[in-house]
Parts: C-alpha cells; sequence; structure tokens
C-alpha cells in the first residue's frame, strides 16, 4: 500500500513539474510567437507595394497621432528607412483595420482595408490595397482556416482579374469557382472597403468648399467647448487645401453640427454637417452667411437674428473664428504639448548649453516648460567641421521629457534622419541617460547624440533645480 502511494506521488510530482515546464515554455515563446506574426504580417503589406524588404521593424503602439492605432517603420541594414505603415481605427465593425502606408521618402502610396470574416468553413483574412487613385493594387488572402485546395484555387485564378480596377466600379466573377464559399467572402471584403473608401459622405460634404478634395484628416479634437474638430482637407497629391472647423450646439433641443470652413485665413462658408438630414428652416437661416463667403476672418461678425437657428449659427461660426486665430497662434507650441493654448514670455538662461525658457499653459494649468539649448561644437576633425545644434526640449513640472524639437542641426543625410526617427525614445524620460540606449548609436554618429544628450540632461537638471527652489 504505502508503495503504490509512493509511486502515485512521484507520478503526481512528475506531472506537476512537467505542466510548470510547459506553462514557463509557452510563457517565454508567446512573446517570441507573437513578434515573429507581427513581423510576417509587415512584410506582407511592405511586398504588396513592392517596398524594399526591411531588414527590422519597429512598431509604436502608442504613436503621436492620438487618432492611429499603431505605426510600423522598416529599415534596410543600414538603417535607412524603406517604408512605413500608419494604422487605424475604422467606424464599421466589418473592417478590422485600415492601414496607410508610405515609402522611405515619406510619400504616401496608398491604403489597406483588413477585413476578417467567418464564413461556413472557418475565417477568411482579406487585404484589399488601393492606391491614392483608388485603384486595386491588389487583393490577397493573408491567412484562413478554409479548406486548402479550395483557397489555393481562388488565389490561383480569381484574385489576378481585382487589380487596376476601381473601386468605384468592381466587375466580379460571375462563373463557377469550384470554391463558392470562400470567393464570397473575398467579394464581401471588396464590396465592404469599396463601400468605406467610395461612400465617404463626409468627404462630399467637404467638397462643397473644396471642389479638390481627395482626402481628410481629424488633426485635432477640442476637449471642451462648441468645436469639436479640426479637419485637414487635401487633394489628390496630398496637398493642404484648408481646414474645416465641426461644431455642434443644442438648439430647442435639436443638435445641430455644421461645417465651417476657413482657408489661411478666409471664411470659406458654413453648411450643415448633412445637409440630406437638415430642416428646411437651418438650411434657409445658412444662406444669409454667404454674404462673407471670401471675407478675412477678422471681418467676419456675424449677428443675424431672424429666425430661430440665428443665435446658434452665429454662436458657432463665432468660436470656429476664434479657434482658427488661437490654432494659428499654437500651432507652434502644440507641438511639444498637445494641449497647449498659450505660452509665457521668454526667461533667459546663463547656464550653456541652455538659453532660455518658457511656460507654456492649458489655459491657466502650466502643462511645463519649454528650453532652447545650443551647441556649436566647433570643427572636431580635418574632415568633420561640426556646427551649431539648436533644439527645444519639453519638460513637464515632474521633471519628464514630454517631447523634443530639433531646430537647426549640421548633420544632413542619413545621420538626420536616423535622429528625426528614434526621437521618441527620450519621450518619458525623467532621469539620467542611459548610455547605451540614448547615445550617438542611436543616430549613427557620435557627435550627434552627445549633442542630444548633453542638452536633454541640461534641461532636465534645471528643471529639477526649479522644483527644489
Amino acid at each position: 500500500m504505502v508503495y503504490k502511494l509512493r509511486i502515485a506521488l512521484i507520478l503526481f510530482v512528475i506531472g506537476a513539474l512537467s505542466g510548470l515546464s510547459i506553462v514557463a515554455v509557452n510563457s517565454f515563446t508567446e512573446d517570441i510567437i507573437e513578434q515573429n506574426y507581427l513581423r510576417q504580417e509587415l512584410e506582407v503589406y511592405f511586398d504588396i507595394f513592392d517596398l524594399e524588404k526591411a531588414e527590422q521593424f519597429e512598431v509604436d503602439d502608442e504613436p503621436r497621432d492620438v487618432y492611429c492605432r499603431r505605426e510600423a517603420r522598416g529599415y534596410d541594414a543600414d538603417r535607412n528607412k524603406t517604408g512605413e505603415l500608419n494604422f487605424f481605427c475604422v467606424e464599421d465593425d466589418d473592417v478590422w483595420e485600415r492601414a496607410v502606408v508610405y515609402d522611405g521618402n515619406g510619400t504616401r502610396l496608398g491604403q489597406v482595408f483588413r477585413i476578417d470574416h467567418e464564413n461556413a468553413h472557418g475565417e477568411v483574412i482579406t487585404l484589399v490595397a488601393f492606391d491614392n487613385n483608388q485603384d486595386i493594387v491588389e487583393v490577397r488572402i493573408m491567412r484562413h482556416t478554409n479548406t486548402p485546395n479550395y483557397v489555393r484555387r481562388i488565389e490561383e485564378n480569381h484574385l489576378e482579374p481585382f487589380k487596376g480596377q476601381s473601386l468605384g466600379d468592381v466587375s466580379f466573377y460571375d462563373g463557377r469557382t469550384g470554391a463558392t464559399v470562400t470567393y464570397n467572402s473575398v467579394v464581401r471584403a471588396v464590396n465592404i472597403t469599396a463601400d468605406n473608401v467610395m461612400a465617404d459622405r463626409a468627404l462630399a460634404d467637404y467638397r462643397r468648399f473644396y471642389p479638390d478634395a481627395e482626402s481628410h484628416e481629424t488633426v485635432f479634437r477640442y476637449p471642451i467647448g462648441c468645436i469639436e474638430a479640426r479637419i485637414a482637407i487635401y487633394d489628390n497629391d496630398e496637398n493642404l487645401l484648408g481646414y474645416i472647423y465641426q461644431a455642434t450646439k443644442d438648439n430647442d433641443h435639436e443638435a445641430i453640427t455644421l461645417n465651417i470652413a476657413i482657408q489661411q485665413g478666409e471664411f470659406l462658408g458654413v453648411k450643415s454637417a448633412r445637409e440630406d438630414l437638415a430642416s428646411d428652416e437651418l438650411l434657409e437661416a445658412l444662406e444669409k452667411y454667404e454674404a462673407f463667403e471670401g471675407e478675412p476672418i477678422d471681418n467676419v461678425a456675424p449677428d443675424f437674428d431672424e429666425t430661430v437657428y440665428d443665435e446658434t449659427i452665429n454662436h458657432l461660426v463665432n468660436q470656429a473664428i476664434v479657434r482658427c486665430q488661437e490654432d494659428d497662434e499654437a500651432r507652434h507650441i502644440r507641438q511639444f504639448f498637445l494641449w497647449a493654448t498659450s505660452m509665457g514670455e521668454e526667461v533667459e538662461i546663463d547656464e550653456e548649453p541652455l538659453l532660455s525658457y518658457r511656460p507654456v499653459y492649458e489655459n491657466d494649468t502650466l502643462l511645463g516648460h519649454v528650453y532652447e539649448a545650443e551647441i556649436d561644437t566647433g570643427p572636431l576633425s580635418n574632415t568633420y567641421e561640426g556646427g551649431v545644434f539648436n533644439v527645444s526640449v519639453a519638460v513637464t513640472p515632474e521633471g519628464v521629457v514630454n517631447n523634443i524639437v530639433v531646430n537647426e542641426i549640421n548633420e544632413s543625410g542619413y545621420v538626420r534622419d536616423a535622429l528625426y526617427d528614434n526621437l521618441d525614445i527620450y519621450r518619458g524620460i525623467d532621469g539620467p541617460l542611459d548610455e547605451a540606449t540614448h547615445s550617438d548609436a542611436l543616430a549613427g554618429g557620435t557627435t550627434l547624440g552627445g549633442v542630444i544628450n548633453d542638452i536633454i540632461e541640461a534641461a532636465l537638471a534645471y528643471e529639477d533645480a526649479r522644483e527644489d527652489d
């Protein structure tokens, strides 16, 4: 009896140790598997747009653009950027995500919609890629759990015809494919992409102000007030045409949403955000504001008082103009602190390499200080002339680096580009720099890394001394 108990105990211990070992191995390999899967996924996007193969990818799950889900940048063996992907959520439950694709020089090449679909035979994940003219670049099945032979039949015979077709007029194969269920998932993905891209109601609204508009981007959301967002409008070549200020206010229990267009200080007009849903009375009230179209915003001061809508429209237009004027003044400081509304007086500093600092506020709340610093290295060798490096560092009252802006740099080409690509690693620093991470190896030039490190450490030390005082 004792012998049997001993055997049972031994087997139990062996089983427990085996289970723990499996858990440990799984935990150890889980991150590696996830990273490998992500790399394979990014390589697919690069391949679709014929971007140079990346030897290394860097993924940022907390990009500066608060509306961007994540960013991924690819680099070759010499640390030259080969491409970039910006991933966004889409307000459509059928779309997993939307990726905007750029080449290594920052030129926008197109977009990719990822559509996940559960059909009768399992899952099909389809990528629908299209260029800036909304012509399909490629339709690809990225992953699936359908019958492999059927999927292969679709991949070999029925995906190629999509290339070059416009999303606004896609022709589908109407004969027997021999893999109807899988092909229907692909067709569904193409249709969903077309619906999202071509049926852009907002773009149709914006074209009433900007006829050449081809794309738009919400560049700022206001946390308080009736002005909700500032939307940038671009033409087909990604040139900025102007802005739309979107405003909402209740008017006797009716929510009024207006688009107010301003282009380089000129008032282009105000219209209902959805004219198809607006009342005739509101549309008639808005017509009076056509008298201000083409006027400088400083000359636009509507005070109509003829209909129940006039007071609300007056208020929203005036507030949009105020926001526009504030944005013009604050655009510079918002590169340091996103919610900044004003910047205080400059205070000179007599501590090299620091030149001065300025406090930055959101209304009456101090967000931090922006330190300007400059280092002139002078000639360092017969082959390196050195020069002036001027950098601004934004530091919170808690002594944390919030952002860095390079104002002047005596570098060009790879070294400069590598610095700009890697400045993000300094954000969030609140103490001495780790030379292994925050060094010039990062940028590929010893002098530049040393300059950046010295400036950041000087700004942090000054901010720390301020707190001690």
